[in-house]
């Protein structure tokens, strides 16, 4: 009589089986959870540039404008730029109705026209609208710091106390075939208090902007620092993604 075989695995073989299927499958859960992060931080950093990006173009444009009116020859208005408190400041110009911009990004209607710049908490705002705002789903952007300096040009004279600015270069003032000023600024100050309009040749802008969302992989070995050089408050552990956005702005319209 004939005893038949039965093939198949032993426990043994089981047992390997499945601590190389698990072995496996954690490789696969790590490298999708390291993709995952990965893409997250790019969105991040895209989204962070993006929206510095076009905040920095509507400050650009905003200050351009600043003193414009549509005959050169109408005296330069007292308060085309004024300083109106820590991080916010106003513009103000007459509109042709053609090429100025509003706050919404739309055409200014001709006539007089004053933008209201300012941060507002972790908002960056012109007049009522938002040009920097957090997501109410937590992936938006928020405003760390916001910084406006203005560069102030005092009198360009030489050792004899002239002016040494030929007309068609200078600003200010004529004195002679002179001009009193050279158009470019001696020094930066945060208020205007005792500026006159014409002096104002060009205008700072920082903008700190940070996620609202966070990254585990984001490690900091310091503090952000604001626009003053000073360390950011919980920036160095709070995993969020920074970043800073320079730009120097000349007063055009005189």
């Amino acid at each position: 009589m004939k005893h038949s075989k039965h093939s198949g695995f032993t426990l043994i073989e089981l047992m390997v089986a499945m601590a190389i299927a698990m072995i496996a499958l954690l490789a696969i859960a790590k490298v999708y959870i390291q993709t995952r992060q990965t893409f997250n931080l790019q969105a991040m950093q895209n989204r962070v540039a993006e929206d510095g990006r076009f905040a920095m173009a509507m400050l650009q444009r905003a200050v351009s404008q600043a003193g414009f009116r549509p005959n050169p020859a109408t005296a330069l208005p007292a308060n085309h730029l004024a300083s109106t408190g820590a991080g916010a400041f106003s513009v103000r110009f007459t509109a042709d109705g053609t090429n100025q911009m509003s706050c919404n990004g739309s055409v200014a209607p001709a006539g007089d026209t004053t933008l209201q710049i300012a941060r507002s908490g972790s908002r960056l705002q012109c007049g009522s609208v938002d040009w920097i705002a957090p997501n109410n789903g937590g992936s938006g952007t928020e405003v760390a710091d916001f910084s406006v300096q203005y560069g102030i040009d005092t009198n360009d004279n030489d050792a004899l106390g002239n002016p040494r600015t030929p007309a068609e270069y200078g600003c200010g003032a004529d004195v002679g075939s002179m001009k009193a000023r050279d158009c470019v600024a001696n020094r930066y100050v945060s208020n205007l208090a005792g500026i006159t309009a014409d002096q104002v040749v060009a205008v700072k802008l920082c903008l700190i902007l940070r996620t609202e969302k966070t990254a585990p992989q984001l490690e900091k070995g310091a503090a952000v620092t604001d626009c003053s050089g000073n360390a950011l408050n919980g920036s160095q552990t709070d995993r969020r993604l920074y970043r800073t956005f320079n730009s120097t702005v000349l007063v055009r319209n005189r």
